[in-house]
């Protein structure tokens, strides 16, 4: 099994590692992959033209499947939502994460993420971000080889 290590970039402003999502969405991306060739098999495509209610669901089936072609590259590599909220507040108050807000946490900026983000992996994140900094945190996430 191979190591990955863990830099200061590939932790977004709101906690989330970056690698580690990477490394989930690459199973759904080769899923996504076997479904459109099984699609392409059964020529779907002209299917969903044959069937009323089916043109625009599958137009919406299309759209998913563009966005599980790339892989994201993290929200500090021009990746990730280009809309977000806590990557433009941060940016704008200086922040290299949100640990170092002294507002109230969570904003509500966080909530999209908590109801997509239920393994309370931004929490746990964020919490020991701000416990022993950032630098400390990424030496916790590396194994030591």
């Amino acid at each position: 099994m191979q190591t990955q290590k863990y830099e200061k970039v590939d932790i977004a402003y709101c906690g989330l590692n970056c690698k580690d999502c990477q490394s989930k969405f690459q199973d759904i991306r080769e899923t996504a992959q076997q479904l459109q060739k099984k699609m392409d098999a059964v020529n779907f495509a002209e299917m969903a033209k044959a069937i009323p209610f089916m043109k625009r669901k599958y137009r919406g089936y299309l759209k998913s499947m563009e966005f599980f072609k790339g892989e994201c590259p993290g929200c500090r590599n021009k990746g990730g939502n280009p809309f977000c909220g806590i990557r433009k507040c941060a940016t704008k108050r200086g922040y290299f994460t949100c640990a170092e807000c002294d507002l109230e946490y969570p904003c509500k900026k966080f909530n999209m993420l908590f109801r997509v983000h239920i393994d309370n992996e931004i929490q746990v994140s964020i919490e020991n971000i701000r416990n022993v900094g950032i630098n400390q945190h990424i030496a916790s996430l590396n194994p030591i080889l």
